[in-house]
């Protein structure tokens, strides 16, 4: 994993930071909520796509380089990405979350939203679309300035990947940071 690799997307944004239409910042704490009055899903949206572009391109256990021949992107939230650790409520992606997530994908090639992963592994455990990754989402938390982000990738019955993303604001907007906590690898 490079770890000079970034990636980072640019959006109107206030002098410090903000979208234009978000309430000011909440007030650094060491606590992390999972709910965050500031982030609206257009800046959900925009951090899990660039948490699932930086898993899909450069952490996802082949190294950088391999692709993927489609990436299947679940359409609800994934209570295990992130690790066992992470369990919460599955629940639908909103449309401005699901349009950040496709402007994060379409570049990197073919993907397609799935309601149920299971319809998507044969009973062997091998991905349906040969050479595809079934790829999800946890609930976006904040601590400290970032946005933790957790992930899930799912390639086969020994292929996978579960860990949380450290995203940071910089001058042009956010960037992957790397892992946050423990990483589950399969």
């Amino acid at each position: 994993m490079a770890a000079a690799t970034a990636l980072v997307a640019s959006a109107c944004r206030t002098s410090d930071g903000r979208p234009p239409d978000a309430s000011p910042p909440a007030p650094s704490s060491s606590t992390t909520s999972s709910v965050d009055a500031n982030a609206d899903d257009a800046l959900r949206g925009e951090l899990y796509g660039l948490a699932l572009a930086r898993l899909v391109t450069t952490d996802n256990t082949f190294g950088e380089g391999i692709r993927f021949t489609e990436i299947l992107v679940r359409t609800s939230t994934d209570p295990g990405a992130g690790g066992p650790e992470r369990r919460g409520e599955r629940r639908p992606l909103t449309d401005a979350e699901r349009a950040g997530i496709e402007a994060a994908l379409a570049p990197l090639g073919s993907f397609r939203w799935i309601d149920d992963p299971d319809t998507w592994r044969t009973p062997d455990l091998m991905p349906v679309v040969e050479g595809s990754a079934i790829v999800g989402v946890g609930e976006v938390r904040f601590r400290d300035g970032a946005a933790l982000v957790p992930v899930s990738l799912w390639c086969g019955g020994l292929c996978g990947l579960s860990a949380t993303y450290r995203l940071v604001r910089t001058g042009g907007g956010w960037q992957v940071e790397g892992f946050e906590g423990p990483v589950a690898i399969s």
